[in-house]
């Protein structure tokens, strides 16, 4: 069987290489041919013929990337693609992330959504702060729509800070109540096809963001019955076969912090022992000979 692995041409840094590493040698182990592809390097365009791909020699895609376009003009021309490209759109843009937790009654941090700015103008931004300040207090935390790793998630202090971030970023945001009694902490649950099958939990002395890429360290973790049905129900609501959800411990219990369908894979390999790469691809073969009732 062949799969083709979808990556991103820009994320060449060292932790995603070592990621397409892993995803190869396991697949090799799994008697899987992976072929890996940047989505640079596939061709297709709309028309009035419709949306065309070249020619990809698969049975199926692992699409490892959050280049939508691309996922769906995969999926118009035949071709099965894990995550859908559904699935990957509603877990990347985190206020529509939000969005879906709220309406489905999963509990989430408190959160307020900027509005749709074209100008970043102090008379367009002062009725928002307002309202902002009059529904969660300082400090908050704020996050871009679309990112990874913790990069484009900040801490906010004072209303001094968050003019300079509403300044300085001028790009969509979502603003969350801040619970200070999960600083530097969270778990993350790796799902597979509707089951549990690795979770540690993530920890950082000097950041209350927890993410091993700003430096933090994890630890084995087995979720709380209570954790793992709300991570469970997450992949469900957001129809992914595969996915890591992020969760808090706050003093009112388990909250959904954020859902990655491609959440990374070494790391969890490295802190637990076990390989995620090995049950996606295994599902992704087994879902490709056997259809949808495989």
């Amino acid at each position: 069987m062949k799969i083709l692995l979808v990556c991103n041409a820009s994320l060449d840094s060292k932790k995603f290489l070592e990621q397409n590493k892993l995803l190869f040698e396991t697949a090799k182990l799994c008697q899987i041919e992976l072929i890996i592809k940047k989505n640079n390097e596939i061709s297709y365009n709309f028309s009035k013929n419709g949306v065309i791909v070249e020619k990809l020699d698969c049975d199926a895609v692992l699409f490892y990337d959050k280049d939508v376009f691309l996922a769906k003009a995969l999926e118009k021309n035949g071709y099965k693609v894990f995550n859908s490209s559904d699935a990957i759109e509603k877990c990347d843009n985190k206020a529509l992330s939000y969005e879906i937790l709220a309406q489905n009654n999963l509990p989430i941090p408190k959160t307020v959504v900027l509005p749709l700015l074209f100008f970043y103008k102090q008379e367009y931004i002062k009725p928002f702060v307002e309202n902002l300040e009059n529904q969660l207090s300082y400090p908050m935390v704020a996050k871009k729509w679309f990112g990874s790793e913790g990069k484009q998630v900040f801490l906010v202090e004072n209303r001094q800070m968050l003019l300079q971030l509403l300044d300085a970023e001028k790009v969509q945001l979502v603003f969350q109540e801040y619970c200070s009694e999960c600083f530097g902490k969270d778990i993350r649950i790796n799902i597979v096809n509707g089951e549990i099958v690795a979770s540690m939990q993530r920890f950082s002395d000097s950041d209350f963001r927890a993410n091993l890429s700003n430096g933090g360290s994890a630890t084995l973790y087995v979720p709380t019955t209570e954790e793992a049905k709300l991570a469970l129900k997450t992949a469900e609501v957001f129809g992914c076969d595969f996915c890591g959800v992020d969760i808090l411990q706050t003093n009112n219990g388990p909250v959904v912090c954020e859902i990655n369908s491609n959440a990374h894979l070494e790391n969890i390999y490295k802190v637990t022992t076990i390989n995620v790469a090995k049950h996606i691809l295994e599902f992704v073969r087994n879902k490709t000979k056997y259809g949808k009732e495989g």
